[in-house]
């Protein structure tokens, strides 16, 4: 197991015989990290909560897409780019202009699309195609530029300028089949259960509490006792080798483990 002393010595010789700007990087933050941990280990927990808060964010933005919708003879794009809000566009000559323009179909205010950057089109019997209309940004498929137009098939990646979302085709639509009287009725009784459920959470969560005057100063000799205060973290100077929050050999090393594999190069492919 090595400690953090031999750990610089090795790091310094590493960066002596390469001149990596990216390596040199990396190792002047494990540097500080270890030392801001070695002083307040509650830091740790803190700062690698911030990739699972991150991943939580993601999970609530919206799936960018435009789907292409034909039944029968009525031809339609369903689509949440504009103003983001989920919509059905009707185009009686089966063309949706995209661009900045406020008289297009998709009329999307990105600094970098053109008035009219491109479009949708939908031929009978053929399917539906995008169309660059000689954009500044330019048209791409699938990482591929458009140089005029291209077939769109279902799940397509598309990006105009930096506008990017998924193109999905909708085919003929299917019936399906009728549901039995003891089904039904038991998706009405627990739709009914939960309605129910939820009604009595808001009148026991309406509950008003009292106003508490937070700035309010403390009288005489009374003393915070708040939960929600954090102590004190000393003002010594981070550098000294004294450590306020000790950890063991076998904690260095896993701090070392998790935060080189959080900055390998292959963690952001």
């Amino acid at each position: 197991m090595i400690d953090s002393h031999s750990l610089a010595e090795y790091s310094s010789q590493v960066l002596n015989a390469s001149g990596n700007a990216e390596l040199e990087q990396r190792l002047g933050l494990y540097r500080v990290f270890l030392k801001l941990y070695e002083h307040h280990r509650s830091l740790l927990d803190e700062i690698l909560d911030l990739e699972n808060t991150g991943i939580k964010a993601r999970k609530h933005v919206a799936l960018q897409y435009v789907q292409g919708v034909v039944q029968g003879q009525q031809i339609c794009l369903i689509t949440n780019l504009v103003k983001g809000k989920t919509q059905s566009i009707l185009q009686n000559q089966g063309v949706w202009l995209i661009g900045r323009d406020r008289k297009n179909a998709l009329s999307i205010q990105d600094k970098r699309l053109s008035r009219c950057h491109a479009a949708i089109q939908y031929v009978e019997d053929q399917g539906f195609y995008l169309i660059d209309l000689k954009s500044t940004n330019g048209s791409y498929v699938n990482g591929e530029p458009v140089r005029q137009c291209v077939s769109l098939n279902d799940g397509d990646q598309i990006r105009l300028g930096s506008l990017a979302f998924t193109f999905f085709i909708g085919h003929a639509p299917r019936t399906a089949m009728a549901l039995p009287d003891d089904l039904i009725n038991q998706v009405n009784a627990a739709r009914m259960a939960a309605k129910v459920e939820v009604d009595d959470t808001d009148v026991t969560e309406s509950t008003v509490l009292p106003s508490v005057e937070w700035d309010m100063p403390l009288v005489g000799d009374a003393r915070e006792t708040s939960m929600f205060l954090k102590p004190t973290i000393p003002s010594h100077d981070l550098t000294s080798e004294a450590t306020a929050y000790p950890i063991s050999m076998a904690q260095k090393s896993e701090i070392l483990d998790r935060f080189m594999k959080r900055q390998s190069p292959d963690t952001h492919n």
